[in-house]
């Protein structure tokens, strides 16, 4: 007789503890969805250097949020991923500073660009102190020019984590055209091609 109370007891814990597990996966995603990056956390977090030197002519690769902010206006995106002029301009920060930068000369807001244009807005966005090392094409894409350079500027005002196991100062410009001619220009640290 005493194991048959035994038997509802033990099916309601088992259903409870069902219970509790649905609830704690729920809150594992929930915590997912609400956990801010890691940039976010800095921005809200971490002071950035207001009156940091440029690295370039123009504001760009290595400098600071602050900087891209009064050069190209109100950013469109987030803390993470800043967006400027449009859709034009797309900013990845790490520690205040721009470690991606991804240029769409199709929505240039000023209108097209000739190649030449294009390499020249690109020279003035790089560290002033830049030598190239390497320049090739990708050869699974011919519509790709990869150029690999060092500054001793963007190593010494980035963290050593920032290259990702690549020397600092290391940066790679990725130049590709679509099929209607548009070009898309990336910088960002590291080596382009480890091969």
């Amino acid at each position: 007789m005493k194991s048959r109370p035994f038997l509802p007891i033990s099916a309601a814990l088992m259903f409870a503890l069902t219970a509790c597990n649905a609830d704690e996966e729920k809150i594992k995603i929930q915590e997912d969805v609400t956990n801010p990056s890691r940039e976010e956390v800095r921005y809200h977090t971490q002071n950035e250097a207001k009156e940091a030197e440029l690295l370039n002519n123009e504001v760009g690769l290595g400098d600071i949020r602050e900087h891209f902010d009064r050069a190209y206006g109100k950013n469109n995106g987030d803390e993470e991923i800043s967006k400027y002029q449009g859709n034009f301009m797309l900013v990845t920060y790490e520690m205040h500073r721009a470690v991606n930068i991804q240029y769409q000369f199709g929505s240039y807001p000023k209108g097209e660009m000739s190649d030449e244009e294009v390499r020249t807005y690109i020279q003035e966005r790089i560290p002033k102190d830049s030598i190239e090392m390497r320049k090739y094409t990708d050869k699974q894409n011919s519509d790709q020019e990869l150029f690999e350079y060092k500054s001793e500027s963007l190593g010494k005002a980035l963290s050593r984590q920032s290259f990702r196991g690549d020397e600092p100062g290391t940066f790679t410009v990725v130049l590709s055209k679509n099929e209607t001619g548009d070009v898309t220009a990336i910088l960002s640290l590291g080596k382009g091609n480890k091969g």
